[in-house]
């Protein structure tokens, strides 16, 4: 599919399909978010993989912003401490503008690949450290809920903002 192509049919999804998504399409989304890039090519970026469904369901309860039931989620993490030692104090920032980076690849990957996703963030961060088994240095950066979408039509959201475009200065 041509990149303009993906961009035009790129959706969040938000009703799945209970079909499960082979191992070889998660492989792929996973090794799309690994194509973006990260601070001074730090690899403090990591990607966990939840396919099974009572962890899937367990992260459901405790993140109200998680409408969908996906049978698949990709979890960007950070490595905090890496990202602070080898950047410097930024580090957690920028490590926030590069997680959206791969999360956007794993978007697009997904549409290219017939399947469904969308960014969902985690406020409840106590709660899936102890679901994921997360050590206190690494923060979630976004769950990708991953699927086929669900027959039917599309659930509607607010649609596509359209943003101010300026040149060369502010206003203009």
């Amino acid at each position: 599919m041509e990149l303009a192509e993906t961009l035009r049919r790129r959706r969040s999804v938000r009703r799945y399909a209970p079909d499960p998504v082979p191992e070889e399409l998660l492989e792929r989304l996973v090794a799309a978010a690994n194509r973006a890039p990260t601070a001074s090519n730090v690899p403090y970026r990591e990607i966990l993989v939840v396919d099974d469904p009572r962890i899937v369901r367990a992260i459901r309860q405790i993140s109200p912003a998680m409408l969908a039931n996906p049978p698949a989620l990709l979890v960007v993490l950070t490595d905090l401490r890496m990202a602070v030692e080898r950047i410097g104090p930024c580090g957690p920032i920028c490590s926030l503008v590069d997680s959206g980076a791969a999360g956007e690849n794993v978007l697009l990957a997904a549409v290219d690949e017939g399947l469904g996703a969308q960014f969902t963030m985690i406020s409840a961060m106590a709660g899936i450290r102890v679901i994921l088994g997360l050590p206190e240095h690494v923060r979630v950066d976004l769950l990708i809920p991953v699927g086929y979408p669900a027959p039917g039509p599309p659930v509607r959201g607010s649609g596509r903002p359209v943003f101010r475009v300026h040149r060369n200065q502010y206003g203009r």
